[in-house]
């Protein structure tokens, strides 16, 4: 059976190695637009910082894609998908596939702003761009992160840890830090943190203009705020890579909707798993799902019985700058007629909520500390119902599951 794999990101990379596991005789080939092999886009935050050096970043040597016999076509761009023929389109030739996995990914998104483009405000998304910032943080006084998620609060600790002394500005649109993953309480807690670190917080801040030369910039703001900057950093979220898709004729919304099997829609033998793929009407964009679907597409792939996919809650347990954080489920915005329950220590450094719903776990934070995470998230995945323990809930040293 000859695989088609468009995309060398998490999602491609774990198909493919599921399929070459199940399936030694199948032959695989892997297009991507980069110029390098699968690297771990988390660990271009370490790149930034020099933590990690450029030849450590990659997951695996180039003689590992040759002993599984992974035909990794670099720099090579899919620009056309006939879903009738199973063909694609990449370097002016047509090559046939039997089974075809769109892991395209997303794009980092800019929002519309009077003054660009400029040659040191950027987006975050590749490796090329990571050295593009690393190469431009030594002559930086004062940097610019456009956007309070995950990626800009990482993308903020990395310029500091590269230049100590760097003065960095974090602009959150919304009223709070990390609005994905936390509630107002939480997202406060961890902005007096960051604002004791030294790290200039800016809520409800818009910008109008990105005015000055590409060296010396001024982000002005709607407020009137003007911050000098010769660095600035788009973290606005990101958009799936949808135009091959539609080109294609498969069906989109938000993202490339596939089915519980993972599969689209027309198209007899195409899968999708990663950053693009849509099912019932979410797209998630994070490492978990990504790794969950690729490991089922490359069963439904190679016809072997798997289970349907099914939607779960999403969950991040992770460090942000330092700080221990686990999100999961409907811990940001809980459902309607839920109750939640909050726990916070006397300085301010650990929190815990609980979302409950029918007395079942449906959502949950733990700020501050990761005891119990592993087995709160389980919980919130399976509904447990723990309405048992409620009231020891409000005790901040209590730790559910243990």
């Amino acid at each position: 059976m000859k695989i088609t794999i468009v995309g060398n990101n998490v999602a491609g990379i774990t198909t493919a190695k599921a399929i070459r596991e199940l399936s030694p005789e199948s032959g695989i080939t892997i297009f991507t637009d980069e110029p390098h092999h699968y690297y771990p886009r988390p660990m271009l935050i370490e790149f930034i910082a020099g933590a990690v050096p450029e030849e450590k970043l990659f997951m695996n040597k180039p003689e590992w894609y040759a002993a599984n016999r992974l035909d990794v076509r670099l720099s090579t761009k899919v620009e056309r998908i006939d879903i009738a023929k199973k063909a694609v389109l990449a370097a002016g030739t047509w090559h046939p596939y039997d089974r075809l996995v769109l892991a395209i990914g997303a794009s980092s998104f800019s929002p519309p702003v009077q003054g660009l483009p400029k040659k040191w405000v950027m987006t975050l998304r590749t490796l090329d761009d990571a050295k593009k910032i690393r190469e431009r943080t030594p002559h930086v006084a004062s940097a610019v992160i456009i956007g309070g998620g995950l990626l800009g609060l990482e993308t903020a600790n990395a310029l500091r840890r590269a230049k100590p002394g760097i003065t960095v500005h974090i602009l959150e649109l919304g009223g709070y830090l990390l609005p994905r993953q936390l509630d107002k309480e939480a997202g406060g807690l961890l902005q007096k943190m960051m604002m004791e670190w030294g790290i200039d917080l800016h809520p409800n801040a818009e910008v109008a203009e990105i005015a000055g030369t590409d060296d010396e910039m001024v982000v002005r703001l709607k407020s009137g705020e003007a911050i000098e900057a010769q660095l600035v950093v788009i973290s606005a979220g990101v958009r799936p890579n949808l135009q091959l898709a539609k080109e294609a004729g498969l069906a989109t919304g938000r993202g490339l909707i596939v089915d519980s099997s993972l599969k689209c829609s027309p198209g007899d033998g195409t899968y999708a798993a990663g950053d693009v793929a849509e099912f019932e009407g979410k797209v998630w964009g994070i490492v978990p799902t990504a790794l969950e679907q690729a490991k089922l597409v490359a069963r439904n792939v190679l016809g072997i019985e798997a289970p349907p996919y099914r939607d779960n809650p999403p969950s991040n347990t992770l460090k942000v700058m330092g700080v221990d954080l686990t999100s999961v489920g409907a811990a940001a915005q809980p459902p309607a007629g839920s109750e939640e329950i909050r726990a916070m220590s006397p300085d301010g450094k650990v929190y815990k909520k609980y979302v409950l719903k029918d007395g079942r776990l449906v959502g949950a934070i733990l700020l501050g500390t990761k005891k119990g995470a592993l087995a709160l998230t389980k919980m919130v995945k399976e509904g447990a119902d723990i309405s048992g323990v409620r009231e020891k809930l409000m005790d901040v040293d209590y730790v559910l599951g243990l």
